[in-house]
């Protein structure tokens, strides 16, 4: 047993409730525990990277994943034939670094942020409960204990995002997003459903589990071959729909803006290292069933991801609340994640390097742009609309400039880590084009390149509100920066998102030596630039000036569209919601208690019937005897009619 690779998960597993216990009587305990909890995943992590680091992985000509080099692979039977278990590859690996040292800088944070909270021990428990639920997924060896850490992760964020519970919005924000990811997990239980049901009889099953995933990873191309590549797409965009759900992808996405009633910590945590990457993490994990799956599979991954990137970006550019921007860009980033990994239907495997690359990347800025914002929220007394602060960059430099930094990765600024990760992925999507060369195959690149202008606008819309002008309202007249100390995790995420790029190729390579960096023509290369430029440039002359206080849009009808959010929660609530499945429900309803009343009225009437039977049975011989008559009497009177006597 390789005990390192359990602990990536058992550590904040057993932390969450020491955390709890303690912090009931120690408080200022809590989050210690949990920072320790997870800081023991990261070494756990550390020590497995070098474990699967020492072996050689072999080149193969196969677009597939083909596990080779060293990994840990424990697995025991649980019921059945469904196996329980650890499997840590490169991929894997890589995944735990990523969130184990996004989340132990989250929880550093949050010993700041969360400091004047009266259940702060309640938090941290939570928080490293979260943390363990989304690094036993990533270890989890069988689809089945993959998925009940999944929900775990679910169930955290729910908690989480109603951490605040006193406040009606925050209790709405965590049913939203329970009731909404649940319809992706739906989907992805029946995907499994599917599959498990179509590998049965499946001769190269042996004594394998028919949900083990590297099982899946060995024999996709053959499972394709024996259930059909069509029945295996279906299963693998089942698998997206969940997928999507988790990751808050188009039309699922509805329920990540408001999950930042929540602390902001836990939107970092949320966006950065933990939930919505799950579901990036799954396709990547299962690409081979995508791969070798009929091609609308991974083609539903690359458009979904494009579309969601460019849709999520369009709101984004209207919203007003510097959380739900973040959000936003959180469903539009994740997006790009989506496309790259789609990509593989011409890249095969070694698409995943390229989606894997901007997660971890995204996972560093995002957490530091939603750190920095948690900051400039604390100082401002939990102000969110960005149309109140202003003059910022004066009052809380240290803050605002790390705001700089991550903002800079956001746009993929060249020379930051996110100009390495996203404008690969761009350029891969015109190598996509270039291929195939249709109409279809065009779409990709042309919303991925026009995401960049758009996560400009919508960035530095932000970041000049923020930080540039004169203060605008009293509390960001009178704001100011945390001390020095409170900020040392944002400081190393700073580095990591100007610095990142350094590794691009040494990332890709240790997922797969198949993989490369996408080379195009220059002047192809240079249109996201002149797109991100061309956004500077708009949004300093709108933004970084008085111009956009006079200006009003209401009366533009593609303004209020998109400034609704293109009504898809109208869509949902009041018609979906209310208008069909509250009737629907309601006569389930009304029939089941029909039926149960009509069960109860059966009952009833059997008590009343042995009831009065037992009156009967008094004990008194008169009773008897005359009941003895009376039956002998009627016996009689039948026999008589019926002329048998």
């Amino acid at each position: 047993m390789y005990w390192p690779g359990w602990f990536i998960f058992l550590s904040p597993l057993i932390g969450a409730p020491i955390a709890l216990a303690v912090g009931k009587r120690y408080k200022s305990l809590a989050g210690i525990i949990a920072s320790l909890a997870v800081g023991g995943a990261l070494v756990a992590s550390i020590i497995t990277f070098f474990y699967v680091d020492a072996g050689t992985v072999v080149s193969n000509s196969s677009k597939l994943y083909v596990i080779t080099g060293q990994y840990a692979y424990n697995h025991y039977l649980w019921f059945f034939n469904i196996d329980i278990g650890i499997f840590i590859d490169r991929l894997s690996i890589m995944m735990a670094l990523m969130v184990s040292f996004v989340s132990l800088m989250i929880h550093l944070f949050a010993l700041y942020y969360m400091k004047n909270d009266p259940n702060k021990h309640v938090y941290f428990a939570e928080t490293s409960l979260f943390t363990a639920g989304m690094l036993g997924l990533v270890v989890a060896s069988n689809l089945v204990v993959f998925f009940l850490f999944w929900e775990l992760v679910g169930l955290c964020s729910y908690l989480l995002i109603g951490f605040w519970f006193f406040k009606p919005n925050a209790t709405a924000a965590a049913k939203k997003a329970f009731i909404v990811t649940r319809v992706g997990d739906l989907l992805f239980l029946v995907g499994m459903a599917i599959l498990y049901d179509s590998l049965v009889g499946f001769p190269g099953l042996g004594s394998n589990s028919p949900l083990s995933i590297p099982f899946l990873i060995n024999n996709a191309s053959l499972i394709a071959s024996y259930i059909g590549k069509n029945t295996l797409g279906i299963v693998a965009v089942l698998f997206l729909a969940g997928a999507a759900g988790k990751s808050a992808q188009f039309p699922l996405h509805v329920w990540i803006p408001d999950a930042m009633e929540g602390p902001t910590t836990v939107s970092a945590l949320i966006h950065a290292a933990t939930m919505v990457t799950a579901g990036v993490y799954l396709v990547a994990r299962v690409f081979n069933i995508f791969y070798a799956a009929a091609p609308f599979a991974l083609y539903s991954v690359v458009i979904l991801g494009a579309f969601t990137a460019v849709f999520a970006g369009i709101i984004g550019i209207f919203v007003n609340d510097i959380k739900r921007i973040l959000a936003y860009s959180t469903i539009s980033q994740i997006g790009y994640m989506f496309a790259a990994i789609g990509l593989g239907g011409l890249f095969g495997y070694a698409a995943v390097p390229l989606g894997m690359f901007h997660l971890v990347v995204h996972a560093v800025f995002k957490a530091l742009l939603f750190m920095a914002a948690g900051a400039i929220l604390i100082a401002l007394m939990d102000l969110r609309d960005t149309r109140e602060m202003g003059g910022l960059w004066r009052k809380m430099p240290m803050t605002v400039t790390l705001l700089f930094i991550g903002s800079l990765a956001l746009i993929a600024f060249p020379g930051t880590a996110g100009y390495f990760s996203k404008d690969s992925i761009i350029s891969a999507s015109w190598l996509y084009y270039t291929h195939y060369g249709t109409a279809w195959s065009f779409i990709p690149w042309i919303f991925l390149a026009t995401g960049t202008l758009l996560t400009t606008l919508y960035t530095f819309r932000m970041f000049f509100r923020v930080s540039l002008g004169k203060p605008r309202s009293h509390l960001a007249e009178h704001a100011k920066d945390p001390s020095v100390w409170a900020l040392i995790p944002l400081f190393i995420l700073a580095a990591g998102a100007l610095l990142l790029g350094l590794i691009q190729t040494p990332f890709y390579k240790f997922i797969t030596p198949e993989a490369f960096v996408p080379s195009v023509p220059i002047y192809i290369e240079a249109i996201p630039i002149t797109l991100l430029a061309i956004g500077l440039i708009v949004t300093y002359v709108l933004y970084g000036t008085d111009r956009w206080r006079h200006m009003d849009f209401n009366k533009n009808r593609l303004y209020r569209l998109a400034k609704n959010k293109f009504y898809l929660d109208t869509l949902f609530t009041n018609i979906i919601a209310e208008r069909v499945i509250a009737p629907v429900s309601g006569g389930i309803a009304s029939f089941e208690n029909a039926y149960n009343n009509a069960v109860d009225k059966t009952g009833s009437g059997t008590l009343s019937l042995g009831s009065f039977f037992r009156k009967l049975q008094d004990g008194v011989v008169e009773n008897y005897f005359v009941v003895l008559i009376i039956g002998i009497s009627i016996v009689f009177i039948i026999m008589l009619l019926a002329g048998l006597m």
